[in-house]
């Protein structure tokens, strides 16, 4: 057997594969939950948000696979917090290598989403070397047994990997079936930190510099549904720009989306339609500072992204949001917000290749265009306030009530 698939039986003591059972060597491992309903399995635990948020065991009513399941469970009805059923363990065995994680899911009344997720780290945990939540492919509501899978290349320099289940706002979910496997270079990953240079096609390639053209026409169509960046609700990647008339690049590097808008890019600048109205846009970054200056239509554009503030002008309009320092829900994103007393009246997140040094910039002119100059409210936040009533209004209300 070889060391990596001894490493994963010697790392999770509690998912367990029977001696009668055991995989061959040439077999991914499959390990199932064992345990009872009050206890968790060995080497796995639960953080969250916040204490006393969430829960988690093991289930016997209606696995997908096999004969148990693990439970993550919202134990209020607060649908901000979020909590997490994982494990972790060290690179060494994984180094230079593609790694697998998959499992059957199923999720039942879940008002924010669910998913499973990866991450590898190296030296600095601030800085991870590879992460997916599954967040653009992610789960709410109820939904039946499906398998997911979670695919990260593990760096040289990789100390440790950490896995697990996500739930975020209120309800339940389950995994079972669960399965690390190396894979060859021929699985696309999932990674959502940074764009995945697209792998040459036709044979072997001189030196000179590839074109956008040959990038895209290079991108299949499974990696062209991943996720590798995220403004507010519009992911992108290579060659789509998800959002609700969506762009993807043809082989001859224009964008297009169903409406035949085209948008171009020369370097920095992005020029086309969008929405029936024409862009010309300038994007510069240099790590610290993001901006997009330049015109939609008649009116002046100037997007600016510190690590503190996010403000947002289009002619007379104005977002203007700060960052929140307490959110850490998504490593991969920084949440802005802007606040009136206790109410949060705008949010936007931004998340993976948004936030590099070199941003991709049609991709990140578009996803900031779609998410528009006018504030958002966000789910879950405190009501406005109503005017005072008049005892006229108070008796009438009255009234209503009782008939």
């Amino acid at each position: 057997m070889t060391s990596w698939k001894r490493h994963l039986g010697a790392l999770i003591l509690a998912w367990v594969v029977s001696a009668a059972g055991a995989a061959r060597a040439d077999e991914p491992v499959s390990p199932k939950l064992s345990g009872d309903s009050k206890s968790l399995p060995v080497g796995w635990f639960v953080t969250q948000s916040a204490p006393n948020l969430y829960e988690a065991g093991v289930d016997t009513n209606s696995p997908c696979e096999g004969t148990r399941s693990a439970f993550l469970r919202a134990k209020t009805g607060n649908d901000t917090g979020y909590g997490t059923f994982m494990q972790a363990f060290g690179a060494q065995d994984f180094r230079g290598k593609r790694l697998r994680f998959s499992a059957t899911v199923r999720v039942k009344d879940v008002s924010g989403w669910a998913g499973l997720w990866m991450r590898v780290e190296g030296k600095d945990s601030k800085q991870p070397l590879g992460f997916d939540n599954m967040q653009s492919r992610s789960l709410s509501g109820t939904t039946p047994c499906k398998r997911f899978d979670v695919v990260l290349d593990v760096p040289p320099e990789s100390n440790a990997i950490m896995a697990g289940l996500l739930l975020s706002g209120t309800g339940q979910a389950w995994l079972d079936g669960v399965r690390f496997e190396v894979v060859d270079r021929t699985v696309p990953v999932t990674d959502l930190l940074a764009a995945r240079p697209a792998v040459p096609q036709g044979g072997p390639h001189g030196l000179e510099e590839a074109t956008q053209a040959a990038a895209a026409a290079a991108v299949t169509p499974k990696e062209n549904q991943l996720a590798t960046g995220k403004v507010g609700e519009h992911w992108f990647n290579l060659g789509r720009v998800n959002m609700d008339k969506s762009y993807t690049r043809g082989a001859d590097g224009i964008w297009r989306n169903i409406l035949e808008e085209e948008v171009t890019e020369q370097g920095n600048e992005v020029k086309g339609m969008y929405l029936g109205r024409p862009i010309a846009l300038k994007v510069t970054a240099d790590g610290k500072r993001t901006l997009i200056e330049g015109n939609w239509g008649i009116d002046p554009v100037r997007i600016q992204m510190d690590p503190e503030k996010l403000t947002m002008k289009a002619g007379i309009l104005e977002r203007e949001l700060v960052r929140d320092t307490d959110y850490k829900q998504d490593p991969t994103c920084i949440r802005y917000q802007r606040y009136e007393g206790l109410r949060t009246t705008d949010r936007l997140d931004v998340c993976g290749a948004a936030l590099s040094k070199t941003p991709p910039p049609v991709q990140l002119s578009l996803s900031f265009l779609g998410n528009g100059f006018r504030r958002n409210k966000p789910p879950g936040g405190l009501p406005p306030p109503l005017p005072p009533m008049t005892p006229r209004d108070a008796m009438r209300a009255g009234t209503n009530i009782s008939q």
